[in-house]
């Protein structure tokens, strides 16, 4: 038969419901802790991803112009060069004219 003293030694080897009902609790508040930090977490990112998207959008629509500009540019820059290359060519037959003329 188990004795009194058996039993002391019993609880002090093993837990007793109170001290898991305590661990449970303890364990609870943890999670519930955890979880309030993740939900935390979760909103600060949001809002930062939020910030950095806008940040985003500005850049690429910047870069759009500017490629759309970059665009027009180019196309007058060539007929601008045609332009001189005509001017160049008719000079130079003008000045030949007038030396042997």
């Amino acid at each position: 038969m188990i004795t009194d003293t058996d039993v002391r030694k019993l609880k002090t080897l093993f837990a007793t419901k109170q001290d898991l009902k305590s661990t449970e609790n303890y364990l609870n508040y943890k999670i519930e802790s955890l979880e309030k930090k993740t939900e935390d977490f979760k909103k600060e990112f949001t809002e930062f991803k939020d910030s950095v998207l806008k940040s985003l959008d500005w850049l690429v629509g910047a870069f759009t112009k500017f490629s759309e500009d970059h665009t027009v540019l180019t196309e007058q820059n060539g007929r601008l060069h045609k332009k001189l290359d005509n001017h160049e060519d008719r000079i130079i037959s003008l000045e030949q004219r007038v030396v042997t003329g």
